[in-house]
């Protein structure tokens, strides 16, 4: 009630959701979602960016049901969305709270970065297994055996294959071997985003930092859509007096940002810090990023979607799709998504020996 990112009004129609029924759409967008049950202001001050910050997506296009089905089972067994969350605190159990946020933050990494998780799976790998820089152009089935075609002419044969590509790749690697399949996966939009990496003197930094970041709403008109202290959230990814700011430019509701090259972008990210964080001085150093098509969009209708891919899979022996175009985006669910895609293949091998 103390927040003043709220008007009255606002706060006025996020108590209604006390009152409310529950909906009864089973794949309602998470903009239909938020607006009905807690109003506008809630869409656009807390939901709409949130979801920006993490899927790069328009949430009234996104499914809830593929992103965040808690809220749809927290409305149907609650009914209201605040008295479940408040009925869960109350269950939570309590929590030292005394330390610092840095301490108690859910945001952890690798000590050197990603690449961590790279080499450790590149060191289990016999040499010579994978090849680097080819791009392939088809996977066929021929005499009851996979075939993997490259652009670079060569070609590997397999009792079983895994496709772990963004969904519009796999869908051209399987064009001929089944049409319709193909057509589902092309089916999966995606969204682009680029992000600028930006060192500075901490002592050239006015604003205190206090945080972890900031998201941007849509409703500002910013090219931005957050961005983080990536040397606070992560310590260690800075030397001592010296600041790692990393921002995030696109996604679904503003790619036509990312028709800029990259002095554009790094331009853009500047004058935006400039505006919003008082940084007046150049950095250090500067490092843009982009990422074309990279993240799923989970729309309305994709979890149908997924169940009818799936099936057409079941078509194909010895062959499994994995990775974040299906059931989850982050690193935790395409392990999982791996994980379950060779299980499925090693069981299929050994009942069909048996």
């Amino acid at each position: 009630l103390r927040s003043s990112l709220f008007s009255w009004p606002g706060k006025l129609r996020m108590a209604l959701d006390l009152v409310l029924p529950r909906g009864l759409d089973p794949d309602e967008s998470l903009g239909a979602f938020v607006r009905r049950r807690l109003g506008r202001q809630a869409l656009e001050r807390v939901a709409q960016p949130l979801v920006a910050g993490i899927y790069t997506a328009d949430p009234d296009l996104l499914s809830l049901a593929a992103t965040m089905p808690r809220f749809l089972e927290l409305e149907r067994r609650e009914r209201s969305l605040i008295l479940a969350l408040w009925r869960a605190a109350r269950r939570a159990p309590a929590e030292n709270h005394e330390a610092s946020g840095a301490r108690w933050s859910l945001f952890v990494t690798f000590a050197e970065g990603m690449e961590e998780l790279v080499r450790a799976l590149q060191s289990r790998i016999p040499p010579g297994a994978v090849r680097l820089k080819e791009r392939v152009t088809g996977v066929t089935r021929e005499g009851g055996r996979w075939r993997v075609a490259t652009a670079e002419g060569h070609a590997a044969e397999a009792d079983a294959v895994i496709l772990a590509c963004e969904a519009h790749q796999t869908a051209r690697a399987l064009r001929y071997t089944h049409p319709s399949l193909a057509l589902l996966l092309e089916g999966i939009p995606y969204a682009s985003s680029a992000t600028v990496t930006l060192a500075w003197r901490r002592a050239d930094i006015p604003h205190p930092l206090d945080g972890f970041g900031f998201v941007v709403p849509q409703t500002e008109r910013r090219p931005v859509i957050a961005c983080t202290f990536s040397s606070v959230k992560y310590p260690g990814r800075a030397p001592e007096g010296s600041a790692l700011l990393r921002v995030f430019l696109g996604g679904a509701m503003n790619e036509g940002v990312l028709e800029g090259d990259d002095e554009t972008l790094a331009r853009l990210a500047r004058g935006e810090l400039a505006e919003l964080l008082g940084v007046r001085v150049p950095p250090l150093w500067t490092r843009v990023g982009r990422y074309p098509r990279a993240m799923p969009q989970y729309q309305i209708g994709h979890l149908a979607r997924v169940e009818a891919i799936e099936g057409c899979v079941r078509e194909l022996s010895g062959l499994a799709l994995a990775g974040g175009a299906y059931r989850g985006v982050g690193i935790a669910d395409c392990v999982r998504s791996g994980e379950d895609a060779a299980t499925r293949l090693l069981e299929t091998s050994t009942s069909s020996r048996g």
